[in-house]
């Protein structure tokens, strides 16, 4: 069965054939035409206030897609700027699984949250699909009301350009799962000093702290990215904004390691999962950046965002556009 997501004008399209007149009528949350991206931004940042949970899924064969799961869904709360306090996992194991591997998946869960729930489903699956759910507060008591765009104060200066910065490094999650599903075939083509760090890069997945520090030097928005990698998570984003974006390939945060990896098997190292990345919108990336970097993040400002809708990815003089995320199920 496919899994897509697919862009909100093409969203919007199939609508409008499948004749649900009703949901075309919605009011965007306060959007306007004519808004500017700094606009668009200062709305979109109010309106996720109102989001009171966020949700994480990864599905692999070792218990650290529980951990990238609940990193997933912490990371989404954080940049929506709510502090989380409460949690939710779900667990699809295989109907043979036995308690001891189990066991194992959810030890992996409670050495990484204090979870308030545990449900668990055997299905008939060869994989494990973790699906964690966080719930928060707002940091510093928001209001959890969507608001019109005439109420939105100004987060940004009149005339700001608004620079995207990528904090996190590109693929790094699903580098991991790829080294664990095909460890043998690796190991005979690269040496062990060169492998023998991928496990370390579950550390690089908790991205929350970073999000708190992003929105005290000067990050108006945040979003957090998961399936798709980068590719998708900017192309989401930009649909999440209503606005255009260009975008530097060459300036993306992203391990050799990932890349030759990927290379190896044959993969887009900009489009597997990225969960552990956070797209950070700023008018001030210069003081973003060396909040980022003192505190040891790998960051670096990939772009901006423009009027419109184009999404525009640049590679030295090559120029290409943005597509929605389309993957198939294995």
């Amino acid at each position: 069965m496919a899994r897509e997501s697919i862009g909100t004008a093409e969203f919007e399209r199939l609508v409008a054939r499948t004749g649900n007149a009703d949901y075309l009528a919605r009011a965007y949350a306060g959007r306007k035409d004519g808004m500017t991206p700094a606009e668009c931004v200062a709305l979109a940042r109010r309106n996720d206030d109102a989001v009171a949970m966020a949700s994480g899924t990864v599905t692999g064969r070792t218990p650290t897609v529980v951990t990238m799961a609940v990193c997933r869904a912490a990371n989404s709360l954080a940049a929506r700027g709510r502090e989380r306090n409460a949690w939710s996992l779900f667990l699809n194991v295989p109907v043979d699984m036995e308690e001891p591997e189990v066991r194992a998946y959810l030890r992996e869960a409670y050495e990484t949250v204090q979870l308030s729930d545990v449900s668990i489903i055997r299905t008939k699956a060869d994989t494990v699909t973790a699906y964690a759910v966080a719930y928060g507060k707002p940091c510093g008591g928001g209001t959890g009301a969507v608001v019109d765009a005439k109420e939105e104060p100004d987060v940004l200066p009149k005339g700001a350009e608004c620079r995207i910065v990528l904090c996190g490094l590109a693929g790094a999650e699903e580098t991991i799962l790829l080294y664990g599903e095909n460890r043998e075939r690796l190991e005979k083509h690269y040496p062990e000093h060169f492998l023998k760090d991928i496990p370390l890069l579950k550390n690089t997945l908790d991205a929350t702290g970073y999000c708190r520090i992003a929105k005290e030097h000067g990050a108006v928005y945040q979003y957090a990215l998961g399936d798709g990698g980068v590719y998708a998570g900017l192309f989401a984003m930009s649909e999440r904004l209503r606005t255009g974006l260009s975008v530097e390939l060459p300036r993306i945060p992203i391990s050799q390691k990932t890349i030759e990896i990927c290379e190896e098997l044959d993969t887009d190292p900009y489009q597997i999962g990225s969960g552990g990345c956070v797209l950070m919108i700023t008018a001030d990336a210069e003081t973003l950046l060396s909040a980022l970097w003192a505190a040891g993040a790998e960051a670096a400002d990939i772009g901006c965002l423009r009027e419109g809708f184009a999404k525009e990815l640049h590679n030295g003089e090559e120029v290409r556009f943005l597509e929605p995320l389309r993957t198939k199920k294995k």
